[in-house]
């Protein structure tokens, strides 16, 4: 039975540590024996840790760990001199985000033999990575397996019953930890656009902050719109959310790949998306979604009267959306 490592900085409920569990969930357990590690423990979210703990174990590496694959979910400034501690025969970085450490850490940990190859999860992360210099003459160390999703599980846990709000108009969900990068100031644009427009909406926000200071911020920003805003929290099950909405609205500065668009669009709900980089590889502007200029949130003012007529037509077309998680399960049986 080979052994995999799981490295996290914390496990908060971002993408990353959702994909994580997510992969822990659906490798073969007769196969591997999971282990993780992470050192944020003052942040970490309880109920998510307990997640981990249905599938791997916790193993600290400030012991000797002997393992046969190392996976860096994350970056490890923070323990970078602990990871000599590790005894493996593959390691990779999977790589999420372009963060300044986890470029670092990148880096580093090429120059010093800590990566072997890494793992990113959409063309334009690969084309960015590729062209970093401590990857120079190693473009072919950087491979792309996409976000992996039990489509299933999302389909029936969409199904719970929530007494929801819908209202004759627009219905509207962000499933979004509450961070600058996640571009609320651009939700709170699009909500005053809105109200001056005089459409009839309600708008669900799902999430938290990963510390107090995070989320005090996006909840005094959206202070005022009570009437058509409902911040709801964090919730481990945000797909029956999604499934009332009429659009689910991401505005981030960046994503690598935006898993929660993945999520939508496998429950049958279009998107409206600001235009990062990975946005085009998961939304046809005008056919599964909306992509709006991050730089002009007047551009969803203009594109009002296509949004308000779409919804259902994009709603049928994403009934063709197929989703296969046995292809992406066997990349990973490849490198592991």
């Amino acid at each position: 039975m080979k052994k995999i490592l799981f490295y996290l900085c914390g496990i908060y409920n971002g993408g990353t540590e959702i994909e994580t569990l997510n992969l822990m969930k659906n490798l073969n357990k007769e196969k591997y024996e999971l282990l993780y590690y992470y050192h944020d423990k003052q942040n970490s979210y309880n109920t998510m840790v307990q997640e981990y703990n249905k599938y791997a174990n916790y193993v600290d590496i400030s012991n000797d760990v002997k393992v046969d694959t190392v996976l860096y979910c994350t970056h490890a400034l923070d323990d970078i001199e602990l990871i000599k501690n590790i005894s493996y025969k593959h390691s990779y970085f999977w790589f999420h985000y372009f963060w300044e450490d986890q470029e670092r850490f990148l880096d580093i940990g090429l120059k010093r033999n800590y990566i072997d190859k890494v793992i990113t999860v959409s063309e334009y992360a690969q084309k960015k990575i590729q062209a970093m210099p401590c990857l120079k003459n190693r473009e072919n160390d950087v491979g792309i397996i996409s976000n992996i999703l039990d489509e299933n599980e999302i389909i029936e846990k969409s199904k719970q019953n929530i007494p929801l709000e819908r209202v004759d108009g627009l219905n509207l969900v962000t499933v979004a930890r509450f961070a600058p990068i996640k571009g609320y100031h651009r939700v709170k644009q699009m909500i005053d656009i809105l109200i001056q427009e005089n459409i009839n909406f309600k708008w669900y926000i799902v999430g938290k902050g990963n510390g107090e200071k995070e989320h005090n911020e996006v909840v005094e920003m959206l202070k005022g719109y009570e009437k058509n805003v409902e911040l709801v929290g964090h919730k481990s099950n945000p797909f029956p959310y999604m499934k009332n909405a009429d659009y689910l609205v991401l505005m981030s500065d960046r994503e690598t790949s935006g898993l929660v668009i993945t999520e939508a669009k496998i429950i049958g709900t279009p998107c409206i998306v600001s235009n990062f980089e990975a946005s085009y590889e998961q939304i046809t502007d005008g056919e599964n979604g909306f992509i709006i200029d991050k730089n002009n949130i007047n551009e969803f003012k203009k594109r009002l009267p296509e949004v308000l007529q779409a919804k259902e037509k994009m709603r049928e077309k994403l009934k063709n959306f197929k989703y296969c998680k046995k292809d992406i399960l066997e990349k990973w049986e490849e490198i592991l």
